[in-house]
């Protein structure tokens, strides 16, 4: 019994000599970890960022739709979406779609890209929204007002411009009332809300033309010649066309995700190389190679750690520097530690082939 108490503290006095070995040795070579947490870091922030515009699409879409306030989009049969298919209708369809029973309100709306160029002469693109002011599908002065603004409009902040300036749209200028946010689409292009008239005579040639009709209500049927699309198929037609910039940025994250890999598993391999006496000396009084696993493991795990807190901040900076949304979940934030946790087991791994494969009897080499 008395033997067996003896080498019970015999091991504890093994795992807190390694333990306490591998503590100096991060402290012994602060500025190697210091250099490789930096780095981690700098890759982790990228990473979230790159996460964020991916995210950030979906919820520009989100926004945008829910903005017009409508149950229904009343759009040409065969278009794929209100947003990405510009197919002129007449707007006088929507006193039609009006008498369809289950409608309780239907206004037609007109959805064009163009450019706008600012009070400093820059050009910039822009989606411009044309819409009964006070009606359904008005997201910008509000219900309720009766009279359209006269060669006013109301603008996204991501234009760049302030409260009273004039921009130029196809020729004409117009007086900005009001600054929003949060109304962009197609990967941070601005909304540019004008009425429908004002939109006409941008696009249509004071033609009473649309391109959809919002409505309040579910229609039992749709006109002949146009289909009914609810705001799900609407936003996800209108995310379409970044497909590919999406599979760029996850492709770009797996690719990050590797970088840090290398990045942390360098620093643990030079760090086993540089303790294999170490190393030797622990196996030949009996510690075990699970033990110089753990110790290696740890040390790759607490830079990784180190490196997720600081990659954090460093992603809120690197926000304000993308010209695109960038929404960075909570659920990001709580993944990423999980995730630099197993990057710093996977990062010991090279490292602890060479710790348990010491021979011993280099404790005793000249």
């Amino acid at each position: 019994m008395a033997r067996a108490r003896h080498w019970v503290r015999v091991a504890r006095g093994l795992r807190t000599a390694i333990w306490t070995i591998t503590l100096r040795d991060l402290q012994y070579r602060g500025r190697q970890f210091g250099i490789a947490v930096a780095g981690a870091a700098l890759v982790f922030a990228i990473t979230l960022v790159l996460t964020g515009v991916s995210s950030g699409f979906r919820t520009e879409a989100r926004d945008i739709v829910r903005s017009f306030g409508a149950d229904a989009w009343v759009v040409p049969a065969g278009v794929s979406g209100p947003f990405t298919s510009h197919s002129a209708i007449p707007a006088a369809e929507a006193e039609r779609v009006g008498r369809i029973k289950g409608v309780h309100e239907a206004y037609p709306v007109a959805l064009v890209t163009l450019t706008a160029r600012r009070p400093d002469g820059e050009v910039k693109d822009i989606n411009v929204i044309g819409h009964d002011i006070g009606a359904l599908g008005d997201p910008a002065w509000g219900r309720g007002r009766a009279h359209a603004p006269g060669n006013e409009t109301v603008v996204d902040k991501r234009l760049g411009v302030h409260r009273g300036d004039t921009i130029r749209i196809a020729g004409h200028r117009l007086r900005v009332t009001r600054v929003v946010s949060h109304r962009s689409y197609f990967a941070g292009v601005p909304a540019v809300y004008v009425s429908l008239r004002e939109a006409q005579r941008l696009s249509f040639d004071r033609r009473h033309l649309a391109t959809s009709i919002v409505v309040r209500g579910t229609p039992r049927r749709a006109p002949r010649g146009y289909q009914v699309m609810s705001a799900g198929p609407v936003r996800a037609d209108l995310i379409r066309p970044l497909h590919g910039a999406t599979v760029a940025i996850d492709t770009l994250r797996v690719l990050m995700w590797i970088v840090a890999v290398v990045i942390i598993g360098a620093v643990t391999y030079m760090s086993a190389l540089e303790r294999v006496r170490d190393f030797a000396v622990l196996k030949a009084v009996g510690s075990s190679s699970r033990s110089l696993a753990a110790s290696l493991a740890a040390q790759s795990i607490i830079a990784s750690a180190a490196a997720a807190v600081l990659g954090a901040g460093i992603a809120q900076l690197l926000k304000p520097l993308f010209p695109v949304p960038v929404t960075i979940t909570s659920d990001a934030y709580v993944a990423l530690p999980v995730i630099a946790i197993v990057i710093g087991v996977l990062s010991s791994l090279t490292a602890l082939r060479r710790a348990v494969g010491v021979d011993p009897a280099l404790a005793f080499a000249g």
